[in-house]
């Protein structure tokens, strides 16, 4: 109750891979784990929490029930590449230019915000470069440490997919040294929307340590 506690003065945003692979079997696991979370956020946050594609331009937001989870991914069919720095770029472009349009009073009222990027594969285009551009603007705005955090989480058991995060995540670290706000987890077993609450609040645990 505490960790949920926790997760309510955040906006968590679910950013979807959506790409052909996804098709059959990982879209029926990602329903199943958004559908919990969606029933979990909805019980704690007002918000409950949004959910994009990296592809089809539909989107949910403040989705609360798993109802509405199912609904929304029923609508859409895999299909396509996996731009996830395409994607990021808009999503994370759009908030930080919220951020930066404000006021010190008025950025008190403007919830931090979590992406979980759930994905089976490799990304086609090239999300750190993307990243760190935007930590810079984080960090050019004295942004606290918690602003926004990224959740990369695999889905499937691609090795592929599982070497590609980690190196994502030695990028951002080594070459691009940005400030600590991007989390990867390669396949650990069945996605779980009780998993997805673990690896937020563990995010969020380190960023405020």
């Amino acid at each position: 109750e505490d960790a949920l506690e926790m997760l309510r003065k955040f906006d968590t945003v679910i950013v979807l891979d959506d790409s052909s692979s996804m098709h059959g079997p990982s879209w029926t696991e990602a329903t199943e784990a958004l559908s919990t979370l969606a029933d979990m956020a909805g019980r704690y946050d007002d918000d409950g929490i949004d959910i994009y594609f990296l592809n089809n331009p539909k989107f949910g937001k403040n989705i609360k029930t798993d109802q509405q989870v199912r609904a929304l991914l029923s609508s859409v069919s895999p299909r396509g590449v996996t731009p996830i720095g395409g994607r990021l770029d808009d999503l994370l472009g759009d908030y930080l230019h919220l951020l930066e349009s404000k006021t010190y009073e008025e950025l008190k009222l403007i919830k931090h915000r979590n992406y979980i990027v759930i994905t089976d594969g490799q990304a086609t285009d090239d999300p750190a470069t993307v990243i760190a551009a935007m930590a810079k603007r984080l960090d050019n705005g004295n942004f606290p440490q918690t602003q926004v955090g990224i959740q990369f989480i695999q889905i499937g058991k691609s090795s592929k997919a599982a070497r590609y995060l980690r190196e994502l995540d030695d990028d951002l670290r080594n070459k691009y040294n940005i400030r600590d706000m991007v989390d990867t987890t390669e396949h650990h077993g069945q996605l779980t929307g009780e998993y997805l609450i673990k690896a937020l609040i563990g995010g969020i645990n380190r960023r405020v340590d």
